[in-house]
């Protein structure tokens, strides 16, 4: 998770037992008000006015806030509509913006978008997924752009719209469980929804096979894999991809917005050794070794590649962390009182008005993890198909 701002590389030393200034009431209000009087309304003001302002700095705001004023409304319309004028990289964090703050209000500037980029397939694989989840045919567009293209962003959107694309039922999880009881090695389940506004729920199963419990109950933990932008997965600060992940370590961030709570490292593929990844002596990646995680009846679900894909598309340091984030500005969110990341997956923190950590559920899921000694391991994400969720817990017991 890459968190650009002007706060990002502040270090600290931190005891559990002690404050953490950053997350007390002062410094929150103190945060919101830089983030309106020194980014958002200037940035806005200059912009209208005509001004080059910095896009990565403004969208990073807006989505943080998910500001769906009136002025970052306007803003955005105006940079929509004059986008030929904007640098391809900046129009990508103007659709950042866009895709937090407006999921709904901007589709004859995204179509125009999408009908008129040829060369750049980030821009066209979000333009596309902001037009389909406004319920806009696009089939003859993505007939007709792209088409010869084997970068790996439009490989992920082709997969997105195949029919085999879908969910995993209880039964299928199941299967993945089983298929991994034997191999002695610790592995984490982050399991979610397609709608990544609803919160996800996270278990461990240890080496020897078996679902850590409590009293006979799965031990299930909250976790959020929405992003602040809610990008798709395969764009960089989109949410988190669904497949396979590579635990590494477990450590200490020095981002503030994370906190002191230790984080899993983890991996994509690509994104380390392929040695180190697969865990063997293996020195390259390919879809056929990825696959391997799941079992044959599973091999040919697309949704399942997407941090292959992800991965080999260039995401990175997508972290499951914990958060300082300010739970109160998500009031009315259906997430809340979850914090959204920038494509991690976070577990959600409660924190004093001094800044004392009073609750912590990243805090439950290491202690979890360190049941058994060893920090490395495996984490799938996993989207379960919505039919299945209510019988979720009942069936993980029986595990």
């Amino acid at each position: 998770m890459a968190i650009v701002f002007f706060l990002v590389c502040i270090r600290m030393g931190f005891s559990q037992s002690n404050a953490l200034p950053f997350a007390s009431n002062q410094a929150r209000k103190s945060l919101l008000i830089k983030l309106n009087d020194s980014i958002i309304n200037p940035s806005a003001k200059d912009f209208l006015a005509n001004k080059k302002i910095n896009w990565q700095s403004y969208a990073w705001a807006t989505c943080f806030l998910i500001d769906d004023s009136k002025q970052n409304q306007a803003v955005l319309q105006k940079a929509l509509q004059n986008y030929n004028q904007l640098e391809k990289a900046d129009l990508q964090k103007v659709f950042e913006s866009v895709f937090a703050c407006f999921p709904n209000q901007f589709v004859p500037e995204i179509q125009k978008i999408a009908e008129n980029e040829s060369e750049n397939e980030k821009i066209f694989a979000t333009a596309i997924n902001y037009l389909s989840q406004n319920n806009v045919a696009v089939k003859s567009l993505m007939d007709s752009k792209f088409t010869k293209s084997n970068h790996p962003i439009i490989q992920a959107l082709r997969n997105q719209f195949q029919s085999n694309y879908n969910p995993i039922s209880l039964g299928e999880l199941e299967k993945i469980v089983d298929y991994n009881r034997t191999k002695k090695v610790k592995f984490l389940y982050s399991i979610q929804h397609k709608d990544r506004n609803k919160v996800g729920k996270v278990f461990i199963q240890s080496e020897n096979g078996l679902l850590a419990k409590e009293n006979g109950k799965v031990i299930l933990i909250d976790q959020l894999a929405r992003s602040a932008t809610n990008l798709p997965m395969y764009i960089t600060n989109g949410n988190t991809p669904v497949g396979v992940f590579k635990i590494d370590a477990l450590a200490q961030s020095e981002n503030v917005f994370i906190g002191p709570t230790v984080s899993f490292v983890t991996f994509l593929p690509f994104e380390t050794e392929a040695s180190l990844f697969f865990n063997s002596n293996t020195t390259d990646f390919t879809l056929e070794k990825y696959l391997n995680f799941f079992p044959k009846e599973l091999r040919n679900n697309s949704l399942l590649q997407q941090t292959f894909w992800a991965g080999k598309a260039g995401r990175s340091e997508i972290h499951f962390h914990g958060t300082t984030i300010d739970q109160n500005l998500y009031f009315g969110k259906e997430f809340y009182p979850q914090t959204p990341s920038m494509g991690c997956l976070c577990s959600n923190e409660t924190w004093g008005k001094d800044g004392n950590l009073l609750e912590s559920s990243q805090q439950k899921l290491v202690n979890t993890w360190l049941k058994t000694p060893s920090e490395k391991g495996f984490a799938y994400v996993l989207e379960l198909q919505e039919s299945d969720w209510e019988g979720l817990t009942k069936k993980l017991d029986k595990l």
